[in-house]
């Protein structure tokens, strides 16, 4: 029997944060697809279907909550995890209220990322802790 393993699309503009996602998310998942581009993410999302999508807010053309809010709208039932520099609350509580049910800090990402997938995916809330 094989295993297929779930697929997620990646969004982020800045290259080597990119390869370090792919490489953690690799080991559990199937990254299908990556983009650094706003507009291309949602076409990627239309036409791969995936199981989730892991994106920052800061990328060009659409920014992460407006494509979350995009997704949130058109495939209500696809997890959205954002990965960001952002550890703001405020940032947080826009992501949330856009339509995202993982934040993971780009400083834990090590620690955080596997774990917010697992529980989007679940359909549980995940948002890094807040070190200092």
């Amino acid at each position: 029997m094989q295993i297929t393993k779930l697929r997620i699309i990646v969004i982020e503009n800045n290259l080597p944060f990119l390869h370090k996602l792919i490489s953690l998310l690799s080991f559990e998942f199937n990254v299908i697809a990556t983009t650094a581009d706003g507009k291309a993410a949602l076409d990627l999302v239309r036409c791969y279907e995936p199981d989730l999508v892991v994106l920052d807010l800061h990328i060009p053309v659409l920014n992460g909550l407006d494509i979350t809010v995009q997704l949130a709208k058109h495939l209500p039932r696809l997890p959205v995890v954002i990965c960001t520099l952002e550890t703001d609350s405020e940032f947080v509580e826009a992501a949330r209220r856009a339509g995202a049910i993982g934040y993971v800090f780009k400083t834990q990402v090590e620690t955080d990322l596997i774990e917010a997938v697992k529980s989007a995916l679940e359909r549980k809330q995940f948002v890094s802790a807040k070190r200092e």
